[in-house]
């Protein structure tokens, strides 16, 4: 086992020539999202679901909080509203800037839907955020290896249906999906927290850094074990 200092990994797939792009009109973008993703440390939180209560899981409050910060930071827009006449697909986009939307992904598994039908529409009616038509979105998601609330999205599921519904031409959206990763077997600094109240409370009650030791699961199909050191 190392001990090492690297933080969030990422792996990306690229739907409707995505990269081309990407390598064309937003490298800057690109490198701007991809560095913030990278320099993350690892946010975990403790488990209430029965069965696991207390186990050490994904933190996706944590997560949304520091790369909304981070984001903000670089000037990206946040919380951007959906124009009215399409509001009956949610309330806003997480991040927008030159064209590019980008939805952090980290709840239940139909919403990955529902985020790709909407961009969809914001393609095809050419709908503006932040004084630019939809050219591009980026999807964040985490991976597989980390233990996590139960039916929330995680990268390997997101391929698939993406992959399914390109392969059957349902959108034409240039789309890059991001999943976030860590090294296996290792210790790994990462951000800890204790929410004050239980499930879908945000209020912080401390949040300390510390380090994780990642152990690998049995197979490739199963999430690690995160033990708090």
């Amino acid at each position: 086992m190392s001990k090492g200092d690297v933080k969030i990994i990422i792996q990306y797939v690229d739907f409707n020539a995505a990269d081309t792009i990407i390598n064309s009109q937003y490298q800057n973008e690109w490198h701007e999202i991809s560095t913030i993703l990278t320099r993350m440390p690892l946010h975990i939180k403790a488990s209430d679901q029965a069965g696991i209560q207390g186990n050490a899981i994904f933190d996706p409050v944590g997560t949304n909080e520091y790369i909304k910060a981070a984001f903000i930071h670089d000037g990206w827009q946040s919380n951007i509203p959906i124009p009215a006449p399409y509001r009956f697909l949610g309330t806003d986009v997480d991040f927008a800037k030159t064209g590019i939307i980008i939805e952090i992904q980290f709840s239940n598994y139909p919403f990955l839907l529902n985020n790709t039908l909407r961009s969809e529409l914001f393609f095809k009616a050419k709908t503006e955020f932040v004084g630019y038509p939809t050219n591009l979105v980026i999807m964040v998601t985490k991976a597989l290896m980390f233990p996590a609330s139960n039916s929330t999205l995680y990268y390997e599921q997101a391929v698939n249906q993406l992959t399914a519904l390109a392969k059957n031409k349902v959108f034409d959206i240039p789309i890059r999906l991001v999943g976030l990763f860590e090294q296996q077997n290792t210790i790994v600094p990462i951000i800890w927290t204790e929410y004050l109240f239980k499930r879908y409370f945000r209020t912080v009650n401390t949040r300390v850094s510390r380090e994780c030791q990642i152990i690998a699961g049995r197979s490739a199909r199963s999430r690690c074990l995160l033990r708090l050191l």
